[in-house]
């Protein structure tokens, strides 16, 4: 089935385009680059401090706000084109052997028996934290492309970027109205999608692979660091029984339905 691979990256980020490029040539995977919004960029200034007027703008750098645009304009796009179902990469992510598998054996059928509301997340959660934090079910499964999506049935709150997923174009209408009329928001924000009824579930399998973020590595984690400051980590013995509480948790929620 003929389902798009879109890869979100700035223009100007010809290295990252070109180990893209390498990586899905030698996969043989058919892709296409969507020029994101990009934040130093003076043509895109004003859309970005108007979007900066909406929403939860005022507590966003202008990289978060393009990185959000971005990924709004690429659902508009989606729509106009047509396409049922899409694959959105970030330019960041790491691809192999089994996303090749995942794309040629996607199905008509599989795909049409799924909740057009449902999120499927094709990796990119490993790494974000030092413990365990989704609860994936056992039993609640679905199987697409030969692989096995586990349903998130713990902690989805916890759910974090948007560098690796497969949407229908029924959430990514359901997503533009909404941000129509809430304004800008991180293009991860999830959990507020999820709130308003946009996202029924989440299914995930680490197919993808995101590297660890820092500042060297990522536009958006240098501003994040830049803005932040100093933070206070937890103490060895506060860690340990937060890691302990985290695995009770993930564990016997892998058994709810």
């Amino acid at each position: 089935m003929n389902i798009p691979v879109y890869v979100v990256s700035l223009k100007r980020d010809t290295a990252r385009r070109d180990k893209i490029n390498a990586d899905f040539s030698a996969l043989g995977i058919a892709f296409e680059f969507f020029d994101a919004v990009d934040a130093k960029s003076p043509d895109c200034r004003d859309v970005i401090q108007q979007a900066r007027k909406t929403g939860r703008g005022d507590v966003m750098s202008d990289g978060e706000i393009a990185c959000a645009l971005s990924h709004q304009y690429l659902y508009q796009k989606m729509l106009a084109e047509q396409h049922e179902w899409a694959v959105i990469l970030e330019d960041d992510v790491i691809v192999d052997e089994r996303f090749k598998r995942f794309m040629a054996q996607l199905d008509a059928t599989a795909l049409g028996q799924l909740d057009k509301q449902a999120l499927f997340l094709l990796g990119g959660q490993q790494g974000l934290h030092d413990y365990p934090v989704l609860g994936l079910s056992l039993f609640s499964c679905r199987r697409l492309g030969g692989f096995k999506f586990k349903r998130v049935n713990y902690n989805a709150k916890k759910i974090r970027r948007a560098c690796c997923y497969m949407m229908n174009a029924s959430m990514a209408a359901s997503i533009i109205k909404f941000t129509a009329s809430y304004g800008v928001y991180h293009a991860d924000s999830w959990k507020l999608l999820s709130q308003n009824g946009i996202i029924n579930d989440y299914y995930l399998n680490e197919m993808i692979i995101h590297p660890k973020v820092n500042e060297t590595n990522s536009h958006l984690e240098r501003e994040r660091v830049e803005s932040a400051g100093y933070k206070e980590e937890r103490g060895a013995v506060n860690m340990k029984l937060k890691i302990a509480r985290s695995w009770v948790r993930v564990f016997c929620s892998s058994f709810f339905r």
